[in-house]
């Protein structure tokens, strides 16, 4: 890496961590203007942290990639997927988004794929498998943890919003998750 590449994902990295709380406060005055859901507000957070970090998760080739997807994508009335120390064992039987999701990470050639209940599960997957850059499916508050956890560290995050989210049943926007995973400097 060139010695002005260095210098932009090292901006990146430091404006991510001090503007964090400052990002927090614009997001919440933008929204008491002009009424945004608080959803909005949310996302327009994320999405700053996502832009601070982009640039070192674009460099990061997919087979070093980990999907973190949350179990909450599942269809709780349907799933027959046992868990195992690694997360849900999805059997892709095509009820839930989680399929979808699972398809496209080893089309395009992720690394690694898990379906967690957590943050403290990506964590421990993190640290045993060690990827250069993770995409976690999740709502604001894992989100913002993930963000957290990986400041400092070498790995590249990058975070899809759930559409909606309450830890159960949940959707996630398909459209957006695939544009994320496709990030990559074609250099």
């Amino acid at each position: 890496m060139s010695s002005t590449s260095k210098i932009k994902e090292y901006i990146a990295i430091l404006a991510d961590k001090t503007t964090h709380l400052d990002v927090a406060k614009t997001t919440q005055a933008i929204a008491k203007k002009f009424g945004l859901s608080d959803r909005l507000v949310n996302y327009t957070h994320i999405e700053l942290r996502n832009k601070m970090n982009e640039f070192g998760y674009r460099r990061i080739p997919f087979k070093d990639r980990a999907l973190f997807i949350p179990h909450c994508l599942k269809n709780s009335a349907k799933c027959k997927a046992p868990y195992g120390d690694e997360g849900l064992e999805c059997q892709r039987c095509g009820k839930c988004q989680i399929t979808d999701l699972i398809g496209l990470a080893k089309e395009i050639g992720y690394g690694y794929v898990f379906v967690c209940p957590g943050g403290s599960m990506v964590q421990k997957l993190v640290q045993k498998y060690k990827p250069k850059a993770v995409l976690g499916v999740c709502c604001y508050d894992e989100a913002n943890m993930g963000f957290e956890k990986f400041y400092g560290t070498q790995i590249a995050p990058q975070a899809a919003l759930l559409l909606y989210d309450g830890c159960k049943d949940t959707k996630a926007n398909l459209i957006e998750v695939r544009e994320k995973m496709m990030l990559i400097d074609k250099n």
